[in-house]
């Protein structure tokens, strides 16, 4: 009767890659609050250290902590913390790994200039089923990506990015944007186009335009069954 929208519902394969996928994120995200709040904690008794994650930051923080020092006691808990969550994520990364070996379209998805595993399963498990966009560029849209515009009679204004739909997969197009401007050596012309935009619009929006266009040519890609070229 029309009362109700339809909504896609997930695969059962994507519903399990996506659970990994988002506690792997979250411990992430509690490894470096760790690490953040020991540097904060060492900071204020004037001990800095260079950037450092996993095995080689506790080092760093025992090599500034003798067996004497006050903070010992204090540091040595969160440490102990700091290592399980390491443990625990590197399984998750190993699995992340296994499944995008695993799956062929994930792999496709890899050939795109700043796109690494975990932002191309993650594009794979978040879309699901590419067939849902009738285009590459409604894609961005459904990411949150796309401007928000208010029209009123004659005035019309183009705001900010929604930031509607998936967080995380959003996040990860954002990184990826910044390692293909940043990290990225190789020449492309996705690279050139994004050099260009930035040096037009700026930094801070070129990169969404960026994370915007690599979603399209994801999609784009993963329909087409083809593999990203540099030239093209």
């Amino acid at each position: 009767m029309g009362w109700f929208r339809e909504v896609k519902v997930k695969s059962e394969e994507s519903q399990k890659s996506r659970s990994i996928l988002v506690a792997r994120s979250r411990l992430v995200s509690i490894r470096r609050d760790l690490e953040n709040q020991v540097r904060s904690m060492l900071k204020e008794y004037g001990l800095l250290f260079s950037r450092a994650i996993g095995t080689q930051f506790r080092q760093h923080v025992f090599d500034l902590l003798d067996d004497g020092h006050q903070l010992r006691a204090i540091v040595e808990p969160l440490l102990a913390i700091h290592e399980q969550v390491c443990q625990e994520q590197v399984k998750l990364d190993n699995e992340v790994r296994r499944l995008a070996r695993a799956d062929e379209t994930t792999r496709r998805l890899m050939t795109v200039p700043g796109v690494g595993v975990v932002t191309a399963l993650t594009f794979r498990h978040t879309v699901d089923d590419p067939s849902r966009f009738s285009s590459a560029t409604k894609v961005g849209a459904y990411l949150g990506l796309t401007p928000r515009r208010r029209q009123s009679g004659e005035t019309d204004i183009t705001g900010k990015i929604s930031r509607w739909g998936d967080r995380l997969l959003r996040t990860y197009l954002f990184e990826a944007a910044t390692v293909l401007v940043h990290r990225t050596k190789k020449w492309s012309t996705l690279k050139a186009w994004g050099i260009r935009l930035i040096k037009r619009i700026g930094m801070k929006k070129a990169k969404v335009a960026i994370a915007r266009k690599i979603a399209a040519i994801l999609h784009c890609i993963w329909v087409d069954g083809t593999i990203f070229v540099s030239g093209a």
